[in-house]
């Protein structure tokens, strides 16, 4: 895990001890992550955010699965499709991911630190069009900085290879999720991801993972 610099960097020594689960992605994950928050904040799209904000944001980004820890591995790693409770079961984590940070970092209850880290672990899957879970949140009920992680993990998990599939090529990567193949996102969010699309493998994945310039 790298950590981003900012004000909040001397709280995150409490997340030290916590696992970081990534069964679904590269080691360039967290850094594409703060490369589209960064993208979108400079953007205009992220205004109720500074850049100690985002290099938080993008710190944490890294537990977002940390719920997945509470479910059985043959489940995380089966070869093959889910059947529909598996599904259910493999969407808990959401719910879950909540529940271990908020254990994780009591001392921070009411901070911004806990709100960004539980916030990112229950909502990374709800979608624009309320049809994402746990919640069915809709729209701007959705935390804005939550949906681009959201887009940097959709990006990164069809890029990385798993058990039961190939990995998914750059191109076709960001012409499922503009398409909406992803589920749906902010259409201000696609339009800013499409802008910076084609410099993500020259930026992010053709580098070596390490410290930001900011």
């Amino acid at each position: 895990m790298m950590i981003y610099q900012s004000q909040y960097a001397p709280f995150l020594r409490l997340l030290s001890g916590v696992p970081i689960l990534d069964t679904d992605h590269t080691p360039y994950f967290q850094p594409l992550a703060h490369y589209l928050l960064k993208w979108i904040w400079e953007k205009g799209l992220l205004s109720d955010m500074g850049k100690d904000e985002i290099n938080l944001a993008a710190t944490l980004a890294v537990y977002h699965d940390i719920g997945k820890s509470m479910l059985r591995p043959t489940l995380l790693y089966k070869a093959g499709p889910l059947s529909k409770e598996e599904q259910e079961q493999v969407k808990s984590h959401t719910e879950w991911g909540e529940f271990l940070m908020d254990l994780a970092i009591p001392e921070l209850r009411g901070t911004k630190t806990h709100r960004f880290a539980c916030e990112i672990c229950r909502y990374h899957h709800e979608r624009w069009d309320g049809r994402g879970y746990p919640d069915g949140l809709r729209g701007s009920e959705i935390p804005r900085y939550v949906q681009v992680i959201a887009l940097a993990d959709c990006y990164d998990a069809l890029v990385a290879p798993r058990s039961y599939k190939r990995p998914v090529s750059h191109r076709e990567t960001v012409s499922m999720i503009l398409s909406g193949e992803c589920g749906a996102f902010c259409p201000a969010l696609l339009k800013a991801f499409a802008e910076r699309a084609d410099w993500i493998q020259i930026e992010v994945y053709s580098k070596k993972p390490g410290p930001p310039s900011w």
